[in-house]
């Protein structure tokens, strides 16, 4: 459940990768939660086809944080991350 203050950070259509994420977030000692949210069939090319996505939560307050460290990521993780939820969330 979503806390009053938290906010939508970005959305992972990819086990490994959510894995990676999630593990960053625990060492940066940022506070998550994560949603799943089913992805409109004309959503789904720009999610890798996935039919649903894992949506990464945050408190407002590390959300830049929180950016700044997956966006430092190595490329192969950092292109699977999507901070666009326009018509996930």
């Amino acid at each position: 459940m979503r806390a009053e203050r938290d906010i939508a950070l970005c959305a992972v259509a990819d086990a490994q990768v959510k894995s990676k994420v999630m593990n960053l977030m625990i060492q940066k000692r940022i506070p998550y939660a994560e949603e799943w949210h089913k992805v409109p069939l004309f959503k789904r090319r720009k999610f890798e086809g996935a039919r649903e996505v894992c949506v990464v939560v945050t408190h407002h307050e590390k959300a830049a944080e929180a950016k700044k460290q997956i966006e430092e990521l190595e490329e192969s993780i950092r292109s699977r991350v999507f901070f666009d939820l326009d018509g996930i969330v």
